[in-house]
């Protein structure tokens, strides 16, 4: 098991990814609700772009999103990848302020893909759950989506040590 640190005052998840795979970011919100344990002093937060409400300046919602993030997960699918606001605006501001050390990025990856050729900058990117393996392949032979779920969240919280004051 993954030694769990307290995590930092004021961690908060940027979640990014294709409206397309939106069946996968509901698969994940229960692995990101911090709130069920009380023993935390300070709860990470997720934000993602189901927060936006009616009105809401959203272009200008996001990119302050990513000005505050920490953490930037984002769900790697072919329809992420083929997304032009993800491709333009988010990931890029991820990898600058990952490249200066204030973000850690956490890709999860969806389906099958060859990353590596696809982007290999995300590539460099240990990805969740684990290694040479996608979420959805934790489906097969009898399997369940929610099995991936104890390694995503074990990944989480690797990152939100990471993490400095």
């Amino acid at each position: 098991m993954a030694k769990r640190a307290k995590p930092v005052k004021g961690v908060t998840l940027f979640v990014s990814y294709s409206h397309e795979n939106t069946v996968w970011f509901k698969r994940l919100a229960p692995v990101l609700s911090f709130r069920s344990q009380p023993a935390i002093p300070e709860i990470p937060r997720a934000w993602h772009d189901n927060e936006l409400k009616a009105g809401d300046r959203w272009d200008k919602e996001i990119r302050d999103a990513l000005d505050k993030m920490d953490i930037f997960v984002c769900l790697l699918s072919y329809e992420f990848l083929a997304s032009r606001y993800i491709m333009e605006v988010e990931l890029p501001r991820a990898l600058a302020r990952a490249r200066k050390g204030e973000v850690q990025i956490l890709p999860i990856i969806l389906f099958p893909m060859n990353l590596a050729r696809e982007h290999p900058v995300l590539h460099s990117y240990n990805p969740l759950p684990a290694f040479g393996q996608c979420w959805s392949k934790y489906e097969e032979n009898g399997g369940h989506y929610q099995n991936a779920h104890k390694p995503i969240r074990d990944g989480i919280w690797e990152a939100i040590s990471k993490i400095e004051t």
